[in-house]
């Protein structure tokens, strides 16, 4: 059995188990090792596309990068709520969607709406699926005149 197929056959208590050792794996878009850039990242992160048998380590700077790359773009309106989701999902974690509902405790279905942005979810259901992430749900300004100013 390869490596890749040994961590496609992980359960999610191994997976679990894994991310709680500091042993978090990423999907990598190409296997060319990232520079660390911003506009790599935003451009990893924008389309993340399925989790593939192309999975690689990556160290936690490297995934808090990737996380602040995908909240600017979440409060700026360059990403919706759900495609943060899927991002986040995939290029953080590198995990499936069966896999990460049954890590947060709520449906695959609703992993699945909320990445599709379909409905509207309560902010026990978004805070579930975000905190893994360290990210919690709040308010910020709508106006984006308002929310520069904050940043400047």
């Amino acid at each position: 059995m390869s490596n890749t197929d040994h961590i496609q056959a992980e359960s999610v208590e191994d997976v679990i188990a894994r991310m709680k050792k500091g042993n978090i794996q990423s999907v990598s878009e190409d296997h060319r090792p990232s520079h660390g850039t911003e506009s790599t990242l935003m451009q990893e992160s924008s389309s993340p596309g399925r989790v593939s048998k192309n999975i690689t380590t990556t160290s936690p700077s490297e995934r808090k990068k990737k996380i602040n790359v995908i909240v600017k773009q979440l409060i700026f309106g360059q990403l919706s709520q759900g495609k943060a989701l899927k991002n986040l999902r995939i290029g953080v974690l590198g995990i499936k969607q069966d896999v990460f509902a049954k890590m947060v405790g709520v449906s695959r279905k609703t992993i699945s709406d909320i990445e599709n942005d379909r409905g509207h979810f309560n902010a026990d259901i978004l805070g579930k699926v975000f905190k893994p992430f360290g990210l919690k749900i709040g308010l910020i300004p709508s106006s984006p005149a308002a929310l520069k100013a904050l940043f400047d």
